[in-house]
């Protein structure tokens, strides 16, 4: 008689329909590539913590101008993010030099700043026109500051989707995708 599994099961707490879906049944095939990708979120989501802090700091408390406080601060984040993907989410990977490996991340990440700063670009305004409208006090007094934040995690939702995939598929290329059958 075997021990009872130990593994948190997402599945129990999916609906019937969502399991018929094609995205579970990809899922389900390649579980440690789901496992990878929660790394990765961890990772990034660390990530996310250093750009917001640094971001605010750099801008609300130093006065950077927007642009170049979106840009030191990811750029902090994303040599953070480099160290956590090369050690936990790729550990396979530490076989590639870090001399090519760091440069085609930060140049992935460079696109990513490149989405950010895009996604600043076009939707800040609107987004902290849209904090200013709310009908409370705490909105009224802090629209500006509640404006930053809400489009970086805007930025941060997109640019982790463009960062998680690139990555995966040019600068830790060289790790075999792992599937369930073989993981």
């Amino acid at each position: 008689m075997s021990a009872p599994s130990r593994e948190i099961s997402i599945s129990r707490l999916l609906p019937a329909a969502m399991k018929g879906t094609w995205v579970y049944g990809l899922a389900r095939r390649n579980k440690p590539e789901v496992k990878r990708f929660v790394k990765f979120a961890i990772v990034g989501g660390v990530g996310l913590i250093i750009d917001v802090v640094l971001l605010n700091i750099f801008e609300r408390s130093l006065g950077m101008p927007v642009p170049l406080a979106v840009a030191l601060a990811f750029i902090i984040a994303a040599t953070h993010n480099f160290i956590g993907n090369r050690l936990w989410v790729y550990p396979e990977s530490r076989k590639q030099k870090k001399r090519w490996q760091m440069p085609v991340f930060l140049a992935v990440n460079a696109m990513g700043l490149l989405i950010s700063e895009l996604i600043f670009l076009f939707f800040q305004a609107p987004i902290t026109e849209l904090m200013r409208l709310v009908p409370l006090a705490a909105f009224q007094d802090h629209y500006r500051g509640i404006g930053l934040n809400a489009t970086k995690m805007v930025a941060a939702i997109v640019v982790m989707l463009w960062n998680f995939f690139v990555n995966r598929f040019v600068t830790f290329r060289d790790v075999k995708w792992q599937t369930s059958a073989n993981g």
